[in-house]
């Protein structure tokens, strides 16, 4: 992971792109409150295909039935993560 500011980025551009292309996270400064991050990203993550929206539909009627499960932290979700 690496951190940069707005300017520093500007000067780096290249191989800012370079570290996300081999799987780095790369974050952008602007200012004292605005964060960005770089993100790789192809043209089937432009659109929502008509089988990404049955899974959507699919998962907002599992949702509403109660059919999703619910964890107090994020501790209980590793360990159920772990025992499957």
């Amino acid at each position: 992971m690496i951190a940069l500011s707005f300017t520093d980025f500007r000067k780096n551009m290249a191989s800012s792109f370079d570290r996300v292309d081999a799987g780095e996270f790369v974050f952008i400064n602007r200012g004292n409150k605005k964060k960005y991050a770089i993100v790789l990203m192809d043209d089937d993550d432009l659109s929502i295909t008509p089988k990404m929206a049955e899974k959507i539909e699919k998962a907002r009627k599992e949702y509403q039935e109660g059919k999703t499960l619910k964890f107090e932290s994020a501790k209980d979700a590793q360990k159920w993560m772990e025992e499957l």
